[in-house]
């Protein structure tokens, strides 16, 4: 459990803290309940206050789409925290275990995060950022992103386990075991040996590492093709369209919509301040 002494330590080393929280108690605690099947709400929001009284530290929230809960209600609840930055993610699933959805024709994914992004525009008392709307902002003006989940760049980032050993991005675990696993450590080995592994390459290549529908795509540039451990499958690999692929394409579309109707093309540097943009209809 975070305390001041915890707080302490992170000043010390410069180390700043994200914290995962899915909106409202009954939100969160629908996937983030304790080892003993307790509500975790309360914890956590003890430890973003605690977070608050240094914000130099405190990163952001980190938060799940759950298509169960509202989008609006959601934003809102995490915005009320002041973070710097809400980074919403896709829930991890691949087209072998597909995700969850009330109508499988349907984007519904990306109609739940065109809402935040109606939201968020309409709200501008917040300051806070939204990672994958601005970057989506971002790739679509000839920017480079900021995360590896959109856009064409290729990894520059891994991660360190509590044992020393490397890997790549943690999320490929929820493809097959072992997925993540490039058999380095940081006693024998270099950050560049590590970014330079075979298991690092899927997207040093572009467009010609993805599938052929994503390479002949017009919002290739933005999305990507996806999210790497969303594009998996155990016949094609990697070598697939993302299982959210309609959703990023709807998401990207809404946002190109809004944005040109305040004179935004794309290519061109978005203004200084994108959540300066009035909010939307």
């Amino acid at each position: 459990m975070l305390a001041p002494a915890w707080l302490d330590l992170f000043e010390q080393y410069g180390v700043t803290v994200g914290v995962s929280l899915d909106g409202p108690p009954g939100a969160n605690d629908r996937h983030r309940l304790t080892h003993s099947g307790r509500s975790s709400t309360a914890a956590t929001v003890r430890g973003i206050e605690l977070l608050r009284s240094r914000p130099h530290l405190f990163a952001g929230l980190l938060a799940v789409v759950d298509l169960a809960n509202d989008p609006v209600e959601v934003h809102d609840h995490l915005a009320a925290f002041e973070p710097p930055v809400i980074d919403f993610g896709l829930p991890h699933a691949t087209h072998d275990d597909p995700p969850y959805r009330t109508d499988p024709r349907a984007p519904e994914y990306g109609y739940w995060m065109s809402r935040v992004y109606d939201t968020w525009l309409a709200r501008p008392r917040w300051r806070h950022s939204i990672r994958m709307l601005e970057d989506i902002v971002a790739l679509g003006s000839g920017v480079r992103g900021s995360v590896e989940t959109l856009g064409l760049a290729p990894p520059t980032s891994v991660v360190i386990e509590s044992d020393g050993s490397v890997e790549g991005v943690d999320t490929l675990r929820s493809v097959e075991e072992g997925a993540s696993r490039l058999g380095l450590d940081v006693f024998r080995h270099s950050f560049d040996e590590a970014l330079s592994h075979p298991k690092m390459l899927h997207r040093r290549y572009g467009t010609a590492a993805l599938a052929e529908k994503c390479q002949g795509c017009p919002v290739v540039a933005v999305c990507g093709g996806g999210y790497l451990p969303h594009r998996f499958s155990a016949d094609g690999g990697y070598r697939n369209p993302s299982v959210y692929c309609a959703d990023l394409e709807y998401l990207i579309r809404h946002v190109q919509s809004s944005l040109r109707r305040h004179d935004w093309t794309p290519g061109a540097v978005p203004p200084e301040s994108d959540h300066a943009l009035e909010g939307t209809e």
